[in-house]
């Protein structure tokens, strides 16, 4: 696996850090990795390893106010997200000319994917969501949910902390630690990201048709996002749309104890759309 770290300077300035996993032969297939709120790209290196064995170039950022990238912690908007994830698709693409491009988002980033498949209807072969953040339990705080709407748009970027369960990203307690311990997580959402991530979800809700190839993956266990949404979904949209629920699972599949089983189950989804 060859290893590469680039800067992508957008058009409004942002500066995105990035980074690409390239198989030691020629891939057969591109895979773009989106990751979710409070994390970044690095802690999917393992992911990427098996991807590209697998035979996939893979390509990902931080997204704005995460990771390496710049702008204040959590500070982010739904709409320069889906932006930039077009440009680091579009990237990739042009790199790999004819190759089938995929892409696969974590919680958030599996909304921001989402959005990005029904706002741009890209030309990619197939999409994969990880616990995707269609829903939230937030809704039932009345008080902060009101707070939320009404203060992302008048103090947007002020980050507060988002009260995230480090707990409930995964089953194995080594994850867990690692999650605490790494300087590049932060629990930081401004009062804009919340309000337009509800607005993102309800616009999904309320979709009848899905336009490309989707996967959702998605723990009976999970806390952090609502697994139940993940079935609403599903059961209402037409068009080739897969569920996969794994009984138990916490918040990040790929990160279980039964994270093998789990690359398994999305490798053998995938395998029939790049052939």
């Amino acid at each position: 696996m060859k290893h590469e770290e680039t800067t992508h300077m957008t058009s409004g300035g942002a500066e995105l850090y990035r980074q690409t996993w390239r198989p030691d032969d020629a891939p057969r297939a591109v895979l773009v990795l989106i990751h979710g709120l409070g994390e970044h790209s690095g802690r999917y290196g393992h992911l990427a390893q098996r991807f590209t064995d697998a035979g996939f170039a893979v390509f990902a950022m931080d997204l704005r106010g995460h990771g390496k990238s710049s702008g204040g912690r959590g500070d982010l908007r739904i709409n320069d997200a889906v932006s930039d994830v077009a440009d680091l698709v579009a990237d990739a693409s042009s790199e790999y000319p004819g190759l089938p491009v995929f892409l696969y988002g974590h919680s958030l980033g599996g909304l921001i994917s989402m959005t990005y498949a029904v706002q741009r209807q890209p030309d990619i072969t197939g999409l994969v969501a990880s616990a995707p953040a269609l829903d939230s339990e937030l809704r039932e705080q009345k008080v902060k949910f009101a707070m939320a709407n009404l203060l992302g748009g008048l103090l947007p970027s002020i980050a507060i902390p988002t009260g995230l369960d480090a707990d409930g990203v995964s089953r194995d307690p080594e994850v867990v630690a690692a999650y605490n311990a790494d300087p590049l997580v932060h629990d930081k959402g401004s009062f804009a990201l919340a309000k337009q991530t509800f607005s993102a979800m309800d616009a999904m809700m309320v979709q009848t048709g899905f336009p490309v190839p989707l996967l959702i993956i998605h723990g009976t266990a999970d806390r952090l996002t609502v697994p139940s949404a993940s079935k609403v979904f599903t059961d209402q949209v037409t068009g080739e749309v897969t569920l996969i629920e794994y009984e138990g699972m916490y918040h990040e599949p790929h990160n279980e104890p039964e994270q093998a089983e789990v690359f398994a189950d999305v490798l053998e989804w995938l395998e029939p759309r790049i052939s």
